[in-house]
């Protein structure tokens, strides 16, 4: 099994350089639908519910204190996938690959997963809680990459309409 570092790199030799931010939400969303499509996660390591989103510590603690990442950055290798783990990275990749970092980040905040594991670590105390496997196939099953997008999409519309309500009023008089 590929570790969270090898699917990193991976991401890394096809995506180039990109932010550290950007690199840990296209690692999550690699492993996302590993475990709807496959049923069984693409690396081992944990997925914490931090205040920037989603975020594998065993991948933080390799690019820390670093913005920026290229493959030559990193440490793992991609030598170790095989070709079903590289075609469904390269399917997370065209749906995801080219989204700007800060759009992830706010994408995985909108999703139940990440919010939920971030509640409830906030009610026990807990400042890193985990994203359950659970959790993830629960709500990610059924959709698709473009559904998420769309959905959130739509609820960034009605925040706005909702915030700009009155002057929207004005106009259509």
């Amino acid at each position: 099994m590929a570790r969270a570092l090898d699917v990193a790199k991976y991401i890394l030799e096809r995506q180039g350089p990109i932010t550290t931010l950007k690199l840990q939400k296209l690692v999550y969303y690699a492993q996302v639908w590993a475990l709807v499509d496959d049923g069984e996660p693409l690396f081992p390591d944990a997925i914490k519910a931090w205040a920037q989103g989603p975020v594998v510590p065993a991948l933080f603690h390799a690019h820390k204190n670093r913005r920026q990442l290229d493959a030559a950055d990193l440490g793992g290798s991609s030598d170790g996938l095989d070709d079903a783990e590289r075609a469904h990275i390269d399917r997370v990749l065209a749906s995801y690959g080219e989204l700007p970092p800060a759009y992830l980040s706010k994408l995985t905040h909108h999703e139940r997963p990440w919010s939920e594991a971030q509640a409830s670590g906030e009610r026990l105390g807990y400042k890193s809680p985990s994203i359950s496997a659970g959790a993830i196939r629960s709500f990610y099953s059924g959709k698709t990459p473009e559904d998420l997008q769309a959905d959130y999409q739509m609820s960034v519309a009605r925040k706005v309409m909702d915030e700009h309500a009155e002057s929207l009023a004005y106009l259509a008089l």
